[in-house]
């Protein structure tokens, strides 16, 4: 199931980062973008969190780390009116 729906994380993907080592929601963030944009999936990934922490992934090895996810931060109107005139041309 998805839980940030801003950065496409699932809980299974939640659960394998606490299972990897992620023991806060600073290093959630980090690590995958949760809660990074519109913080509405906090609380969701706080309680996945909480229940999940101490508890091995189910066939992974707790030493195997997952990739990283580049967050890139929103793009602001401003920055966007820009892009279109430089593409516009003279």
């Amino acid at each position: 199931m998805y839980v940030c729906i801003c950065n496409a994380v699932t809980d299974r993907q939640i659960r394998e980062a606490v299972a990897c080592g992620c023991a806060s929601m600073r290093e959630l963030r980090a690590r995958l973008g949760v809660a990074g944009r519109c913080g509405k999936c906090g609380p969701e990934a706080r309680q996945l969190l909480g229940e999940c922490a101490g508890c091995p992934l189910e066939g992974r090895s707790a030493a195997a780390t997952p990739e990283p996810v580049t967050v890139e931060p929103p793009v602001s109107r401003a920055g966007l009116a820009g892009a279109t005139d430089a593409l516009s041309g003279p």
